[in-house]
């Protein structure tokens, strides 16, 4: 036989070109071994901080009607059926709620689902009874409202769960229309890759695809979408190293974790556990068949299949998904019926976050920048768990934009916050009129003048300075003339122009005496004043003038709650905060609010006394309106206004709560609104809804209820009509004191006989 150069060139070539293309992809195979298999073990995708209200708990002999317990259940997505057998549904019968709670994993560690009755009477939670056991329970806590999300590196949304998590309906169902040899194939499947192209030939057009889940996880995740044989050939190297380096069910569940679902505006819904939210409003666990069917007919073109846009095209790719499950024994006919005849029915939002609060979310973030977290959080994602009440935020929004009724001023603008603070948390927190509108935060940022806020403080720092003060002290209300900063005559003056001589300290404040208060801080010194404001949290310049006496410091919203909630916390001062924990999204801790941080700044007794006082100024003095309002429930307040009426301050304390109102304008314009005419109805209003908890006046040890001269303070017999009852150190009565607060000599008579 004769031999055939030109042949043996062309073997040996071609020998030589499939020796050179093995080598190359031998170190091509090595690359990607060592380089994406680290990337996919630790970088395989960014999940967001998810950021929760706070949770609700019921407890029983809560004030709280059903119709409220309903309302908070549906912001929580729960479904109104008259079967509880599943997570996430609730069914009412006359005065009973029947609630299977979710299980979720809270900042304290995960709580299994749970179903319970609670049974109501008068307005109140009667009793909570675990079902079907019948324990009776003290209290249910439901899981928290998501209501925001931080970003850090992308705009990519995902709610990371485990493979665990997911029904295995899905999953079977996923592997039956995306991938039947998911478990037995190493990455890329040949034949289904020729079949693919087989069946797009006869037709004409793609109509099938043969990539594995591998490979569409390896495009999502590193790849771009175009169809060129260079990508397909890198997808198919990138897909064998994967599957070779990961077990199947980490592909699987980072493939759950990773498909896309569409976009919510700029955020793209990214995983099952997400979308499931997103479209449903529920956790995945508790997805229904037909739901199931919908996100897997989704993943072949989440846009092409969008529900809200093309309901009829959705529905029929669902069913299409829906007859396979059936014919492949997922399903049961009973089942398949049911799925198949019900609508596709989606939230009409969206919007994953109904309710933005971009206040609140600005404050949050603020917090966030302070705390150390993991360099690498983006991979896991967090769970960031806040403060807020919903029910309060939303009061506090409508509070603010309604506005004063029935007055029109130009330009008003305003800020609100609610803090609690026997725990330290900002429970609502609104910038300005329009709570949605992302700007100034003026609860955070507005620095304004506080008026006559600093009064308390005046007289809780002199009461601080001498144990013989206290609210029966005697001060003078009477002209006094003072040098300014400028070193020119200052004479300031009461808000109504006129001098109500002597009277006690609890008189100065009740009625918000500026003179009393002027001499009293003078008294204490300027100084001293600016120590005590900033052992209470104040952060901003404090000028050393006289003028502080009257209010001309510059204070946040935000920074006059920090400072009451020290007189309300008998004189414990605390930090403010909105975040209470933050956790991965598996529930492994990351931090928690160090409420260890406290030390006292004022006595038990000063603070209490402060506080008995601005009782006094919701009772009878410049915020009686308050009083009237809510009858037999006792708050403390202060009002305050600055000159020229530019800024109306309302401060008010409760059984549980600060709370802070300001009106103003931006350009400092004068509002002709004092703090009782602006802020003191706003803070009413609030209270409509959020009903305000009834603040003890038991005296704290070492005082008690005496009767004072009202004008002179001095201790007088409980019988005189001039005489005011005021908590104080015990002190004996005079012998022979009358009403006047005079010693009465007795005659030689009497002292003879003892009369």
């Amino acid at each position: 036989m004769t031999s055939k150069p030109w042949l043996n060139y062309i073997i040996k070539t071609g020998l030589k070109l499939g020796l050179i293309v093995v080598v190359i992809s031998a170190f091509y195979l090595i690359y990607l071994d060592a380089t994406l298999t680290r990337v996919f073990a630790n970088q395989r995708y960014q999940a967001p901080a998810l950021v929760y209200a706070a949770e609700k708990t019921l407890r029983v002999g809560d004030s709280i009607s059903q119709a409220q317990v309903i309302d908070v259940l549906e912001r929580l997505s729960y479904q109104r059926s008259s079967s509880t057998e599943a997570t996430g549904y609730f069914s009412v019968a006359g005065d009973r709620l029947m609630v299977h709670r979710r299980p979720f994993d809270f900042a304290d560690g995960p709580k299994m689902s749970q179903r319970v009755e609670l049974n109501f009477h008068r307005g109140k939670i009667a009793t909570i009874v675990s079902w079907p056991d019948g324990r009776q329970l003290q209290h249910i806590q439901l899981e928290p409202q998501l209501i925001g999300r931080i970003n850090s590196l992308s705009n990519e949304d995902r709610l990371l769960v485990g493979l665990e998590m997911i029904p295995s309906l899905m999953t079977e169902t996923l592997l039956l229309v995306e991938d039947k040899n998911f478990y037995h194939h190493s990455g890329v499947s040949p034949l289904s890759v020729l079949r693919a192209l087989a069946a797009n030939i006869r037709a004409g057009r793609t109509v099938q695809g043969g990539s594995t889940l591998t490979q569409q996880l390896v495009k999502n995740l590193y790849l771009t979408r175009e169809q060129t044989l260079w990508r397909k050939f890198h997808e198919a190297m990138m897909s064998l190293v994967i599957d070779y380096r990961f077990d199947k069910n980490t592909i699987l569940e980072t493939y759950f974790n990773e498909v896309y679902f569409g976009q919510d505006g700029r955020h793209a819904i990214h995983g099952v556990g997400l979308a499931s939210q997103y479209y449903f409003g529920r956790q995945v666990q508790e997805l229904t068949a037909d739901q199931v069917a919908m996100l897997i007919a989704m993943v072949k073109g989440p846009s092409y299949y969008d529900p809200r846009r093309y309901p009829e095209r959705v529905r029929q790719r669902r069913d299409l998904v829906l007859r396979l499950m059936y014919e492949n024994d997922l399903l049961s006919k009973t089942d398949f019926i049911a799925a198949i005849e019900t609508d596709i029915k989606v939230r009409a939002s969206r919007r994953l976050v109904e309710d933005s609060f971009p206040h609140y979310l600005e404050r949050v973030k603020d917090e966030l920048s302070r705390i150390k977290l993991p360099p690498n959080w983006q991979e896991n994602g967090l769970k960031i768990f806040t403060a807020l009440d919903i029910e309060a935020q939303h009061r506090a929004e409508r509070v603010m934009a309604d506005g004063i009724p029935g007055r029109e001023i130009q330009d008003l603008e305003g800020a609100f916050v609610v803090s609690d603070y026997q725990h330290g948390n900002i429970v609502a927190l609104v910038g300005g009129r329009n709570a949605n509108q992302v700007g100034f935060n003026r609860a955070i940022k507005a620095l304004r003048p506080i008026g006559s806020l600093i009064k308390p403080i005046i007289y809780a720092t002199a009461m601080s300075e001498s144990e013989t003060m206290g609210l029966n002290s005697h001060v003078v209300d009477e002209a006094v003339t003072l040098t300014d900063e400028r070193g020119k005559p200052w004479k300031p003056q009461n808000y109504d122009d006129e001098f109500w001589g002597d009277m006690t300290i609890y008189d100065a404040l009740v009625y918000s005496r500026n003179l009393p208060a002027v001499r009293i801080g003078l008294q204490v010194g300027v100084e001293r004043l600016i120590t005590q404001l900033r052992k209470m949290g104040v952060v901003t310049p404090i000028r050393d003038y006289p003028s502080l006496t009257l209010g001309a410091v510059e204070m946040s919203p935000l920074a006059v709650s920090r400072v009451f909630s020290s007189i309300a916390n008998d004189g414990v001062f605390q930090p403010l905060k909105a975040i209470n924990a933050i956790t991965t999204h598996d529930g492994l801790p990351v931090y928690e609010n160090a409420k260890e941080v406290k030390k006292r700044v004022l006595s038990s007794k000063v603070a209490y006394l402060t506080r008995y006082a601005m009782a006094g100024v919701v009772s009878k003095g410049t915020a009686h309106a308050l009083g009237e309002a809510f009858p037999g429930t006792p708050m403390a307040g202060k009002t305050g206004t600055t000159n020229d009426y530019k800024d109306s301050w309302f401060v008010s304390i409760d059984g549980r709560y600060v709370v802070t109102a300001w009106l103003g304008t931006d350009d400092n314009k004068t509002t002709w609104l004092s703090g009782s005419s602006g802020a003191l109805p706003m803070v009413s209003r609030f209270y409509q809804q959020v009903k305000p908890e009834p603040l003890s006046l038991v005296p704290v040890e070492g005082l008690t209820f005496q009767s004072f001269h009202q004008k002179q303070g001095t201790r007088i017999p409980d019988n005189c009509q001039q005489a005011i009852v005021l908590p104080a150190i015990p002190k004996p009565l005079a012998e022979n004191m009358n009403c006047d607060a005079q010693v009465e000599e007795k005659s030689w008579l009497e002292r003879l006989f003892g009369g």
